[in-house]
C-alpha cells in the first residue's frame, strides 16, 4: 500500500475574516500558472510595447521582465501566432529589457531568417547583446542558420557583423 501524501491545509487570518483550505491548491492560486497562457496579461503587455503614451508603465514592465529573468515569457510570446503582428514590438522588448538570451541564439537565428526585415533587424540586436554565448555547437548551428544562401541580400548585410563576432568567440 503505497502512502499518500495529504495536502497541507491553507490558512489565511486577517481582521476581517478568516479562510481555510483543505485539498491541493490549484495552479491559479499557488502561482504556478505560465505567465504565457493568460491572455489578459499578454494583451495587456503588448498594449504598453505598442501605445508611446504607456511608455513608463512600458519601462516598470520590462524591469519587472528582467527581474524575473522572464526570457522563456519572451520567446513563447514572440512564437504565438496570435501575436505575429506584434512580433517586432516583442522582439525589441528582449533587448530593451537587458536579459541574455543566449541559451535562445538558435531561435533568433531562425527568426533573422525567416521573418521580415524589421523583426530580422530586432533579432540580429538580440544575438549581438548576448554574452554567454559559450556553447560551440550552438554557435556553429547559428552560423549554418544564419548563412542560408536563399538568405536576401539585405539581410545578409545585416548580420554579417554578427556572424563574425559569433566567429571569434573562443571557447
Amino acid at each position: 500500500m503505497s502512502e499518500e501524501k495529504v495536502p497541507e491545509p491553507v490558512f489565511h487570518f486577517s481582521e476581517n475574516f478568516s479562510t481555510a483550505y483543505f485539498g491541493n491548491i490549484p495552479p491559479e492560486v499557488s502561482g504556478e500558472k505560465n505567465p504565457s497562457d493568460d491572455a489578459k496579461l499578454i494583451s495587456n503587455f503588448i498594449r504598453l510595447l505598442i501605445d508611446p503614451e504607456h511608455r513608463l508603465e512600458k519601462l516598470e514592465a520590462l524591469n519587472i521582465i528582467r527581474k524575473s529573468n522572464a526570457q522563456q515569457f519572451l520567446v513563447d510570446l514572440i512564437a504565438m501566432p496570435k501575436f505575429e503582428k506584434h512580433q517586432k514590438e516583442v522582439v525589441m522588448a528582449c533587448w530593451e529589457s537587458g536579459l541574455d538570451f543566449s541559451n535562445h541564439l538558435i531561435f533568433f537565428a531562425n527568426l533573422v531568417v525567416n521573418c521580415e526585415y524589421p523583426v530580422a533587424l530586432e533579432a540580429i540586436t538580440v544575438i549581438d547583446e548576448m554574452q554567454l554565448l559559450t556553447d560551440s555547437l550552438l554557435r556553429e548551428k547559428a552560423i549554418e542558420i544564419l548563412t542560408t544562401p536563399s538568405i536576401s541580400t539585405d539581410k545578409q548585410q545585416l548580420i554579417a557583423s554578427t556572424i563574425e563576432r559569433i566567429r571569434s568567440i573562443q571557447d
